[in-house]
C-alpha cells in the first residue's frame, strides 16, 4: 500500500508527459490546489484540467484561446496577439489570479501584468485551473484562483520526436519541434518553436495591420537516483515582437513592443520514507519589456524574481498534507525612475485534506511577511458530504490578499508607498456528480474584496478606497461516451462595486463555452462555441463610460491521421465572421482559416 502511495506521489508531482493518455479519463489528477497530488474528486475546490491531448485536439494558437470561456474565466485583449490581455477569474480583477509556469510566478514584478504570448501552446503539457481563494497555499494574488501551466517533459521510454508545420491567413506561419529521450532513469527533452503573423489592425478605426512574432526554446533534464531521489532542471526562454496602437501622449498608432522572458528552475525531491517526500525547489524568472513609439525608443523595464520553496509532502491512508516555507525576492531596472526597486517575501504554509467515511475535510493556513507592508495571515477550510459513491455536496470558506505592485508603491507617476494590501473573503457552496463517463459540477460563490486599489487625481495616484462584491454560479461538466467528447461550462455572475453598485468593467454577467469532438479511428471532427453577454467598459481615448455588446463565436476543426507518423489538421475560427469586441474600440479576429501537418518519429 505504501509503495503504491509513493509511486503515485512521484509520478504525479513530476507532471510528465505520460499523463497525456490519461486526459480522456474524467477522474484526473492535479497538484495545484494544495501543493500536493490529488485526484480532482478529492479537491474541495472547483477545478479544471486541460491536458495535452485536448490541447492538440482543439488546435489552439495561444493560451488565451485555451482559457477563454472556461468556467469562471473571461479574457479581454486590446486587439492582436502580444497586446495587453486581462484575465478575470470569477469576476475579480485581472491581477487577482495567480499564474504559474511549472510552479514559478510569471506576472511582471513591476506592475503585475502578464503577457500570455510568451508561452507557446507547443510547450504546454497541461493547464491546471483552481477557482476560488488559494492564498493559504501560495500567498499573495490568489484571490480569484490559480492557473498552473505545466510544460512538456520527457515521459515514455526511448526516443521520440515531433515536427509541426502550420500556416494560415494573414501570412501566419508556425514551426515547432519536440524531442525527448528516456534511458536508464535519465530523461532529456527539448523544444523549439517559432510563430509569426501579419495580424490585423488592433484599433477598430486603425489602418495598418499589427503583426506578432514569437520564438521559444526549452530544454529539461531529469534524473532518478534509484528510489532515493529525483532531480529536475529546466530552462525556458521566449522572445516576442509585436505591433500595437494607442501608445504615448498624444496617442500614436505606430507602436511596437519587444520582450523576453526566461524561466530557469531546478528541484530535488528526496524520498525520505514511502509516505514522505521532501523537496527543495528554486526558480528564477527574468523578463524585459521595451516600447518603441514612432520609431523612437520610449521606455524599457527589466525585472527579476528569485524563488525558493522547501516542501514536505505526506500521504496517509485517509488523505495527505503539505508543509513548507518559501521565499521570494523581486527587483527591477527601469528607464523610468522608481523610488525603490526591490522587495522580498517570506511565507510559511500548511495544507491538509482527509476522508473519513462519508466526510471529506480540507484546511490550510499560511503566514506571509512582506517587507513592503508587513505580515499577513490567510486560511481556508472546506467540508463535503458524500450523498453516494458518485455525488457529494459541500461548502468552503477562504481568505486571500493582493499585494500592491512595485509600480503602485514606488513607480514614476503618482505612486503611493502607504498602500495596504487588498483583502478578500470568499464563501462557496457546491454539488458535484462523477461517473465513469461523465461529470457535472455546480458551484455558487460570494466574494467580497476590501481596500481595492483605485487611481485618482491628475497623476492617477493609487489609493485603497473601493470595495467589491461578486456573486455567481458556475455550471460545468464533461461527457465522454464512445467516440463523442463534450466539455461545457456556463457562468452567471454579478461583479459589482460595493459602493456604487456599478458593474465592474469588462466583465459579463453571463458567459460560457462548449467544446464538442467526434473521434474516429483516423479522423476527428470538432466545434467550439464561445459566448458572452454585454460588458461595461471605458473609452480609452475620452475615458468616458461605454458598453460593449455581447457576442457568440463558432469555430470548426478536423484532423486526419494519414499514417501512424503523419497527421493533417485544419480549423476555421469565427466561422460566421461575427464582428465583435472584447475591449471597446479594439478589433477581434474575423473569419480565419489555418491548417498544418504533424510528423511523429
Amino acid at each position: 500500500m505504501l509503495h503504491k502511495k509513493k509511486h503515485l506521489l512521484l509520478a504525479i508531482a513530476l507532471a510528465t508527459s505520460t499523463q497525456a493518455h490519461a486526459d480522456r479519463r474524467l477522474a484526473d489528477i492535479q497538484v495545484t490546489a494544495n501543493r500536493l497530488p490529488q485526484s480532482q474528486a478529492d479537491v474541495l475546490a472547483s477545478t479544471t484540467v486541460i491536458g495535452r491531448e485536448e490541447i492538440e485536439r482543439l488546435q489552439a494558437d495561444s493560451v488565451v484561446e485555451l482559457l477563454q470561456g472556461r468556467a469562471g474565466i473571461e479574457l479581454a485583449r486590446n486587439g492582436t496577439r502580444g497586446n495587453l490581455t486581462s484575465l478575470f477569474m470569477r469576476g475579480t480583477n485581472s491581477d487577482h489570479a495567480l499564474v504559474l509556469v511549472d510552479g514559478a510566478r510569471i506576472a511582471s514584478a513591476a506592475d503585475g501584468t502578464i503577457n500570455w504570448e510568451f508561452l507557446p501552446v507547443a510547450a504546454i503539457e497541461r493547464i491546471e485551473i483552481v477557482r476560488g481563494p488559494r492564498a493559504a497555499a501560495y500567498g499573495a494574488d490568489a484571490i480569484g484562483g490559480v492557473i498552473n501551466i505545466i510544460t512538456r517533459q520527457a515521459g515514455e521510454p526511448g526516443q521520440q520526436a515531433t515536427l509541426t508545420l502550420r500556416g494560415g491567413e494573414q501570412n501566419t506561419r508556425q514551426q515547432s519541434g519536440w524531442f525527448s529521450s528516456v534511458e536508464n532513469g535519465t530523461s532529456l527533452s527539448a523544444l523549439i518553436d517559432h510563430e509569426r503573423t501579419d495580424g490585423f489592425s488592433a484599433r477598430a478605426n486603425g489602418g495598418d495591420d499589427d503583426g506578432f512574432e514569437q520564438s521559444t526554446g526549452k530544454i529539461a533534464l531529469r534524473h532518478a537516483f534509484a528510489d532515493k531521489a529525483d532531480l529536475r532542471v529546466s530552462l525556458l526562454r521566449s522572445a516576442i515582437d509585436y505591433d500595437f496602437d494607442d501608445c504615448g501622449f498624444p496617442y500614436s498608432q505606430d507602436c511596437r513592443g519587444e520582450g523576453t522572458q526566461q524561466i530557469a528552475s531546478a528541484a530535488l525531491t528526496t524520498h525520505v520514507r514511502s509516505d514522505w517526500d521532501a523537496e527543495i525547489a528554486i526558480a528564477q524568472t527574468r523578463e524585459s519589456r521595451k516600447r518603441i513609439i514612432d520609431g523612437v525608443f520610449a521606455d524599457e523595464t527589466s525585472t527579476r524574481r528569485n524563488e525558493l520553496a522547501i516542501t514536505n509532502r505526506f500521504i496517509t491512508d485517509n488523505g495527505g498534507a503539505a508543509l513548507g516555507i518559501d521565499y521570494r525576492d523581486e527587483s527591477l531596472d527601469s528607464s523610468q525612475a522608481y523610488s525603490q526597486d526591490n522587495r522580498d517575501n517570506w511565507g510559511m504554509f500548511a495544507n491538509w485534506h482527509g476522508r473519513f467515511a462519508r466526510h471529506h475535510l480540507s484546511a490550510g493556513l499560511r503566514h506571509d511577511d512582506d517587507d513592503a507592508f508587513g505580515g499577513f495571515t490567510t486560511g481556508s477550510v472546506a467540508y463535503a458530504f458524500a450523498l453516494s459513491s458518485r455525488q457529494e455536496i459541500g461548502a468552503s470558506y477562504g481568505t486571500a490578499y493582493k499585494a500592491p505592485s512595485l509600480l503602485e508603491l514606488y513607480g514614476p507617476f503618482g505612486a503611493n508607498p502607504n498602500l495596504d494590501a487588498e483583502e478578500s473573503r470568499t464563501s462557496e457552496l457546491f454539488w458535484r456528480f462523477r461517473d465513469q463517463d461523465w461529470r457535472l459540477e455546480l458551484a455558487a460563490f460570494d466574494t467580497r474584496v476590501d481596500d481595492l486599489i483605485s487611481f485618482t487625481g491628475p497623476n492617477f495616484t493609487p489609493v485603497n478606497v473601493d470595495e467589491a462584491r461578486i456573486r455567481g454560479i458556475e455550471l460545468s461538466g464533461g461527457w465522454e461516451v464512445g467516440r463523442l467528447i463534450l466539455n461545457a461550462a456556463v457562468t452567471y455572475q454579478e461583479p459589482e462595486n460595493a459602493k456604487t453598485d456599478e458593474r465592474l468593467q469588462r466583465r459579463a454577467r453571463l458567459f460560457g463555452r462548449l467544446d464538442a469532438d467526434y473521434v474516429l479511428t483516423d479522423w476527428s471532427f470538432g466545434a467550439t462555441l464561445r459566448s458572452a453577454s454585454n460588458r461595461r467598459d471605458i473609452d480609452v481615448q475620452t475615458f468616458a463610460d461605454s458598453h460593449v455588446a455581447g457576442y457568440g463565436v463558432f469555430d470548426l476543426r478536423a484532423a486526419w491521421q494519414v499514417t501512424s507518423t503523419i497527421e493533417l489538421s485544419a480549423k476555421v475560427e469565427n466561422v460566421l465572421d461575427r464582428q465583435y469586441q472584447l475591449v471597446d474600440g479594439y478589433n477581434t479576429q474575423d473569419r480565419y482559416v489555418e491548417g498544418g501537418i504533424t510528423l511523429r518519429l
